[in-house]
C-alpha cells in the first residue's frame, strides 16, 4: 500500500516526464532516425526545509516505512494540485478498452470551453497523465482529452477521472535517505527523489 507524505512543506520540487528514445545516426550524412522504445515515466525530486524535531520525526518514520526502494508513496507535482481548466462535473471514462494518448470521456459540465487546459494533470485507474491540448466539453458533457504519457492499462468503462490532487505511485531512487541534524535538534535541508512504479 502506497504511503502519503506526512507534511506538505516542500521548498523546491522537480516533477518530470522521462521518455526512452533510441537514435540511429548516419556517420556519412548526419541524418538521424529516432524510435520511442516505451511510454513515458514520471520522476520527481523534492527538497525539504530545515525542520524541528517534531516535524522531522514524521519524515523519519515515513522513510523508515518505505524500507528504501521496497515500498511506494503517492507522488505529485506540488505546483499543480488543482487544474487551470474548469474541470467541473463528474468525469468518467466513456467506453472500455481505450489505449494510446487520447481518451473519450463524459460526465463533464456541458458546453464548457477550457474544461481542461494544456499542462493540467489527471489520474485514471492509478495512472497519472498531463493534458497536452486544451479541451472543451460538448452539449452532452462529452470530451476527448489528449495527454502524455500513453495509457499502459486500459481503464474500464465508467472509471472515474481525478483532476484535483492527481497522483501516481513512486519508489525512492535510493535505499538510503540521509537526515542530518544540528545541535539545536533541527534537521538540515534534505532532498529525496523517486521514480514511477510501473
Amino acid at each position: 500500500m502506497a504511503l502519503n507524505f506526512p507534511i506538505i512543506n516542500f521548498v523546491n520540487s522537480s516533477f518530470n516526464l522521462e521518455f526512452n528514445t533510441l537514435e540511429f545516426k548516419s556517420t556519412f550524412t548526419n541524418t538521424s532516425q529516432r524510435v520511442g522504445l516505451s511510454t513515458g515515466i514520471w520522476s520527481a525530486q523534492y527538497s525539504l526545509p530545515i525542520m524541528d524535531r517534531e516535524n522531522i520525526a514524521q519524515w523519519r518514520a515515513f522513510f523508515a516505512s518505505l524500507q528504501g526502494r521496497k515500498n511506494t508513496f503517492f507522488a505529485y507535482d506540488p505546483d499543480y494540485t488543482t487544474p487551470r481548466g474548469a474541470a467541473t462535473g463528474t468525469p468518467l471514462v466513456d467506453g472500455a478498452s481505450q489505449t494510446g494518448t487520447s481518451l473519450i470521456t463524459d460526465g463533464w459540465t456541458p458546453s464548457t470551453t477550457g474544461i481542461l487546459k494544456a499542462g493540467d494533470y489527471f489520474s485514471v485507474s492509478g495512472e497519472l497523465k498531463m493534458i497536452t491540448q486544451d479541451a472543451d466539453s460538448d452539449g452532452a458533457g462529452a470530451c476527448t482529452i489528449n495527454f502524455q504519457p500513453a495509457i499502459r492499462n486500459a481503464p474500464s468503462d465508467n472509471a472515474s477521472i481525478t483532476t484535483t490532487n492527481p497522483k501516481c505511485e513512486m519508489y525512492l531512487n535510493s535505499d538510503i535517505v540521509q537526515i542530518q541534524t544540528n545541535f539545536l535538534k533541527h534537521s538540515l535541508p534534505l532532498s529525496f527523489s523517486g521514480v514511477e512504479a510501473i
